[in-house]
Order: structure tokens, then C-alpha cells, then sequence
């Protein structure tokens, strides 16, 4: 069967105390910013067996979604993730067609399947699973490995899991390390990389304009430059990113009004123009009027920018 995942990986279905803590401390440090559904802290992001008494191991699964970023500076940016299909749809698809396979295949099993919208750790799974290691910059960096050339490796990936009730045999974490990289913590413009994989979502670019559903702080607001929806920069910069492989798969190509985009064509958008063009996208996640915000920031900056010259 033709999968599409790049890398794979299977941890067992036991508690993991460490991710846990991880999380307690993160909220500790009030790095949390408007994200109040991560305060609840529940123990069921870091063990399996809530979601399926019956669990014995969890599958875990990286997708590659990379296309060429084409930052203009003089033209709104939207994340790469976010230019063609939601990916929660086009993973958990891939997701569910697996999990028939092996049924068909092997027999009929218990499972669950999560793509970052429920309460499970998928981060903390492929950290178990040996996908990759916790960069700098938060994100689950794949290593390369010389014996495999043309497969994508960095951090360019989405992930998926399946907590099944099958007995499989566990992978090991890997190790890795940024070494002693500061890249993405120099080029992050609002200087959101507190320490080695912690993120402070409130001054976080992507967290405000994706997820802030009030006003954008004025030292937030300038660091967002031209980017309408996520922030990649941090990602760009990252060594392990520097021989990317575009993704194989149709559904992320990326719409043709979110590359480079015509931020004027945008702020005429009415609500409904909105909400028909990206029903299918990642910005349906976000309302019209964050929508509207995000554009005018944009709009801003790269008038203030034109006016520097």
C-alpha cells in the first residue's frame, strides 16, 4: 500500500510522565498566552489507555507537506501548511485508509486515530516512537540519514497517530541535538524561543495570528511583517531544513491566491467570500474578523517597510 508518510514509527501505549511534566512546567511559566483548553493539563494528552482502554501500542506517522515558500516581502504570507487542504483532513484520510488496509490484512483491531485536534501529545508520541528529536525551536526534527537520500527529513512534516490495540514491537527515542545552532532563536522576530524547545506562545507570531482573537500587542504586531496566517521563519532558518523535498501530495498544492498574496484582493473579501474561498483550508480555523485584522497588520508593515527606502 502506497502511504504517503515518511517516516514511521511505534510507541508503546503506557503514560508518559515526562511529556506530562514538560507540559506542567511550560504552564508554569505562563507560556500558555490565550491557549486556556492547555490549562486543563489533563493526564489523557499523555496516556493512551484513556482514548483506548484496550491500547498496546501507538502507531506514529510524519507527513511531509513542504513547497517552496516564495516570500515576497511586498506581498502577504501565509504558512506553508496552511496554502492547500486542512491537513487534519488530508492526514486523518491517510490515516483511516491505513487502518482499513491493515484490518482487510491482518484482521479487524480496536483503534483511534488523532491529527492534532483532540487532547493527545502527537509531539510526545513521536518522541517515544524514535520519529525524530525536539529542536531549538520546538518542532520534531526528522535527522537525515545518508542511506536513504530523496526521503524529506527536518522538521517539514505533519504528524499523525494511531492508538491501536495491536501488539507491536516498540521503537527507541533517537537521539539528536542543535548543537550549538542559535539560528532560528537569532531569526525569530519576536523572540518567542525562550530556551531549547519551549515556545512562549505570547509572543509567538503564529499563536497571535492564528489563534488571538482579541488585539495583537504592538511589538507582536510589528514582528508579524507580512504574514497573514502562521509563521515559518524559525523553520527556514533550521540546517536540518536546508535540502527540503516538495511533497507528493495533490491535496497541499498550494492554492495560487495564498503564495505571494494580493493582500488588497483580500481586504475587499466580504465575510462570506471569506468563508466560501478557504472553507476547505487551514484558515477556516479563524474567524472573519481575525481574518480582517490579520490583513490590515500586514498592509501596515509593508507600507512602513516601502517607507524606509
Amino acid at each position: 500500500m502506497e502511504s504517503g508518510f515518511t517516516a514511521f514509527g511505534v510507541a508503546p501505549a503506557v503514560y508518559d510522565p515526562v511529556g506530562h511534566d514538560r507540559l506542567l512546567l511550560w504552564l508554569r511559566n505562563g507560556y500558555q498566552a490565550g491557549l486556556n483548553y492547555m490549562e486543563r493539563a489533563d493526564r489523557k494528552r499523555y496516556d493512551p489507555k484513556i482514548h483506548l482502554p484496550e491500547a498496546r501500542s501507538v502507531m506514529v506517522f510524519a507527513f511531509n507537506y513542504y513547497t517552496e515558500p516564495k516570500n515576497n516581502p511586498l506581498k502577504g504570507y501565509v504558512s506553508i501548511y496552511a496554502r492547500g487542504e486542512d491537513y487534519h483532513r488530508v492526514v486523518k484520510d491517510k490515516l483511516d485508509d491505513l487502518a482499513q488496509w491493515i484490518s482487510r490484512t491482518n484482521g479487524e483491531f480496536k483503534y483511534k486515530i488523532f491529527v492534532d485536534t483532540s487532547p493527545v501529545s502527537e509531539k510526545s508520541l513521536a518522541l517515544k516512537a524514535g520519529i525524530g528529536f525536539l529542536g531549538r525551536n520546538g518542532t520534531i526534527i526528522i535527522p537525515r540519514d545518508k542511506s536513504k537520500a530523496g526521503i524529506p527529513r527536518g522538521s517539514y512534516h505533519f504528524l499523525g497517530v494511531i492508538i491501536s490495540d495491536l501488539d507491536l514491537s516498540t521503537d527507541s527515542p533517537i537521539d539528536g541535538t542543535c548543537g550549538r545552532c542559535r539560528k532560528c532563536i537569532d531569526a525569530c522576530p519576536t523572540r518567542a524561543i525562550v530556551s531549547d524547545g519551549v515556545i512562549d506562545a505570547g509572543k509567538c507570531v503564529s499563536y497571535h495570528n492564528t489563534q488571538n482573537k482579541g488585539i495583537i500587542p504592538d511589538e507582536i504586531a510589528d514582528g508579524m511583517r507580512n504574514m497573514v496566517f502562521g509563521c515559518d521563519i524559525c523553520q527556514i532558518v533550521c540546517p536540518y531544513n536546508n535540502s527540503p523535498v516538495i511533497t507528493s501530495e495533490n491535496r497541499l498544492e498550494p492554492a495560487g491566491d495564498l503564495v505571494e498574496t494580493d493582500l488588497e484582493m483580500m481586504s475587499r473579501m466580504s465575510e462570506t467570500e471569506f468563508r466560501n474561498s478557504y472553507e476547505y483550508n487551514a484558515m477556516s480555523g479563524i474567524s472573519f474578523e481575525m481574518f480582517s485584522r490579520n490583513i490590515s497588520i500586514a498592509t501596515r508593515n509593508i507600507d512602513k517597510s516601502k517607507n524606509r527606502y
